[in-house]
């Protein structure tokens, strides 16, 4: 897994994931997300979900974690172009009724 990192002009930083987010994927990621935790000039975090083709308990954990983390710093989380079995899960866990979910736009 991979994770790409875009610092937008409102002290936002998107954080475009590649790769599924499963227990050797959030491992791997975790020390990254540690840190954009610990850098406090940053208001909001955007996770683009839009290269994530699989989402397991592992990746729900990594979110929920990085949720939780972030809003008890005052700071937000948005996952934004989620398709697929990830928006799924996330709708089966109603992770969407505390975490802004944008669904990824239908290709045409």
């Amino acid at each position: 897994m991979q994770i790409e990192h875009i610092l937008q002009s409102n002290n936002s930083l998107m954080l475009i994931i590649y790769g599924d987010m499963d227990a050797q994927g959030c491992s791997d990621m975790q020390p990254e997300l540690d840190d954009v935790v610990a850098t406090d000039e940053l208001t909001d975090i955007i996770l683009n979900l839009g290269y994530v083709d699989f989402l397991d308990s592992s990746g729900i954990g990594a979110i929920v974690f990085l949720f939780k983390r972030l809003k008890t710093k005052g700071r937000t989380l948005s996952l934004i172009q989620v398709h697929g079995q990830p928006m799924e899960i996330i709708q089966l866990l109603r992770i969407n009724s505390a975490i802004s979910v944008e669904m990824s736009s239908p290709v045409r």
